[in-house]
């Protein structure tokens, strides 16, 4: 029994090779598709807790700056070389504006804190998909 089955596969060597190296080339496309697909899922998770961070540190140098936010707005708009002067305008026409109560106050900080919530979930949710 022993004898038929090696005289077979000795008689077929160079099928049964042709179909491991087919499979093998198989199995090797299969783990490229994969690693791509993993590498997508890691660049787009990077880029998410790039934001995150940007605006968390953003946060940190306004809350340790005490700077009102419009001047933070105009610093930056001096130091970037790209802006247009319709850019300056606007943020000297917000800085003009006084704020109006305390009323208006507690919902730019309601609806920032509401922000940031909403970034973080999304932060959650990806990193979630990713390491799933």
């Amino acid at each position: 029994m022993l004898d038929q089955i090696l005289t077979f596969a000795m008689s077929n060597i160079q099928l049964i090779t042709t179909g491991l190296i087919f499979a093998a080339v198989f199995l090797e496309f299969v783990h490229i598709g994969q690693t791509s697909r993993i590498n997508r899922r890691l660049k787009r998770a990077g880029y998410w807790l790039q934001r995150y961070l940007n605006a968390v540190f953003r946060e940190e140098a306004y809350e340790e700056s005490g700077q009102p936010e419009n001047e933070l707005a105009e610093a930056d708009i001096r130091t970037s070389g790209k802006t247009d002067t319709k850019e300056r305008e606007s943020v000297q026409l917000s800085a003009a504006k006084p704020v109006k109560s305390r009323q208006e106050e507690e919902m730019r900080v309601a609806l920032a804190h509401k922000k940031q919530k909403k970034e973080e979930e999304l932060l959650d949710t990806v990193l979630q998909e990713i390491f799933d």
